[in-house]
């Protein structure tokens, strides 16, 4: 029997949990409630697919749906096989997506059955890729030459006898992170990472047996896997799993699987809390969530209206969650202290610590072994410049009051966060200029109305080219994820440099929006939709 406080990996507290309760309410979804050994066996008969799929231990196994129990299936399988799951965001397509799938060297891909046609359009350079199990295939339908049913194979398919060994140290899964300077990097985390990933979460939330935890968040982000998924099993609670945010019916969400937990982001929180009060927003019973960033806005809103307490704090794929504090108490605009399990320092250039109240940038260290990212897949030169001096180098910039509370203020490299997702401005500038007329560009964030970032970007045409926003706009929407489609565009003769011919960037972000700028949503051609 393991003892409380070591960490497992998902399917041995699965299996631990079925056996001491199986019929203990593991997920709901779409009106399905099932127990945690119906799920176990379903993650066993899953297992069995794939390892007739050819998966052995240290196999990649992709993963690229909407949240769905099969996701859920196909992860859990990957593990009791030893193999590394890769999940794939949704909205990636061409390059991007055929980037993710090539560095990974996935030998399986499970792949909801909408998606397909994108997978299968970038298929032919894909030298490692041997099956694609399709979920939610018509059963009429003609698959491609390597693709195979999911629930076909699964349903028919004998539990697994026994897992294959697995030690705690081992990679879990390789979660890919936006990169800043090139191409996006696999952060490799460990079984033993993803189990303090989640049991962090844990017990600095509440979170006990008798919760329900709710999540809208996609499935293919380490938060509802790491925060939500491997924290519900850590306390042996019940997962709600929605599949996707919606504004109109996420209280009614909320309210029908009898949620006590929630994770938000902060362009969510901003959303609902600009909708009209209802009955159905305040639950009699108190809920919590982890967010941010939390404005006094929200935070007021969460208490008298939505009968919410919130949890922040500051973190990263490769670091984990650092901070966590309660919104009560905490200044405004901070994301909190460091916990004790890690340690926070503010650097300069050099390396070497900042005064209080200045600006310098976050590095972060583990007080224990194993919580942190085992590095970047394939790119260890990569992963020896993170770790620089022996603390994490995370890019964003910050500052630190007299009280010791932390303020985030800027990002140091040439990233972007939008409605969750982080944006890449080399990957996104490299794709911009696939366009026939697009000569360069390059993209800054602008301010969102509801938080983060949004898109913008600035465009030098070939001699000769023009440009008409709405068919550049629609060139996007094809080939771009649909959270990189810039929301601003603008057109320049030059643009401003160094000496070196370097762009000065932050020339573009201080004009901003001006006269000469195009905004796609005021155009009627928004870049984002939320129901």
């Amino acid at each position: 029997m393991t003892r409380p406080g070591t960490p497992e990996t998902v399917t041995a507290m699965l299996d631990r949990i079925a056996a001491e309760d199986p019929g203990r309410t593991f997920l709901r979804f779409d009106g399905e409630v099932m127990g945690y050994a119906a799920f176990a066996d379903r993650t066993r008969r899953m297992a069995t697919v794939l390892r007739e799929a050819g998966v052995r231990s240290g196999d990649r196994v992709a993963i690229m749906s909407g949240n769905r129990p099969e996701f859920l299936e196909a992860w859990f399988a990957s593990t009791r096989l030893g193999a590394v799951e890769v999940p794939v965001n949704a909205a990636l397509r061409g390059s991007f997506l055929a980037y993710q799938l090539a560095d990974s060297r996935a030998r399986v891909l499970v792949v909801e059955s909408e998606l397909l046609a994108h997978v299968m359009a970038v298929c032919d350079g894909l030298d490692a890729l041997e099956r694609i199990l399709v979920v939610g295939a018509d059963p009429t339908a003609t698959l491609p030459g390597i693709a195979r049913r999911y629930e076909q194979l699964r349903d028919v398919a004998d539990p697994l006898a026994e897992d294959e060994p697995v030690a705690i140290t081992d990679i879990s899964v390789i979660g890919y992170t936006s990169g800043t300077t090139g191409p996006s990097k696999g952060v490799m985390l460990s079984h033993r990472a993803a189990w303090y990933a989640g049991d962090d979460a844990r017990r600095y939330r509440g979170l006990t047996a008798s919760d329900v935890f709710s999540t809208t968040l996609p499935l293919f982000h380490l938060n509802a896997q790491h925060l939500t998924t491997v924290a519900v099993l850590t306390a042996g609670a019940s997962l709600a799993l929605q599949p996707r945010f919606s504004a109109g019916s996420f209280w009614t969400e909320l309210r029908e699987c009898g949620a006590t937990h929630v994770n938000l982001i902060g362009a969510m929180l901003n959303i609902l809390a600009q909708k009209p009060p209802t009955d159905e927003e305040r639950s009699d019973v108190p809920r919590v969530a982890f967010a941010g960033p939390l404005s006094p806005q929200a935070i007021a809103a969460g208490r008298e209206r939505w009968n919410m307490r919130f949890l922040t704090g500051y973190g990263a794929t490769e670091s984990g969650i650092v901070t966590y504090h309660w919104a009560e108490g905490l200044p405004d605009g901070s994301f909190g202290t460091a916990i004790p399990e890690f340690e926070i320092a503010l650097v300069d250039d050099d390396g070497d610590p900042v005064p209080v109240g200045a600006v310098g940038e976050i590095v972060t260290r583990p007080s224990r072994a194993g919580s942190t990212m085992s590095g970047y897949f394939g790119k260890p030169e990569k992963t020896a410049e993170a770790w620089l001096d022996l603390w994490f180098h995370s890019g964003d910039m910050a500052r630190q009051d007299a009280d010791g509370f932390y303020y985030f203020v800027d990002r140091k490299k040439d990233a972007l966060r939008r409605r969750g997702e982080n944006i890449s401005s080399t990957e996104l500038e490299a794709a911009l200029t696939l366009h026939p007329a697009v000569v360069e560009a390059a993209v800054v964030a602008v301010p969102s109305e509801l938080g983060e970032d949004d898109v913008k970007a600035v465009l030098r045409l070939g001699d000769g080219d023009t440009l008409v926003p709405e068919e550049f706009l629609a060139w996007c929407r094809s080939e771009l994820p649909r959270y990189m489609v810039p929301r601003y565009l603008e057109v320049v003769d030059e643009f401003p440099r160094t000496p070196t011919q370097r762009i000065e960037k932050y020339r573009l972000r201080e004009t901003g929006v001006n006269a000469t700028t195009w905004d796609g949503e005021r155009g009627g051609y928004g870049t984002e939709s939320t129901t």
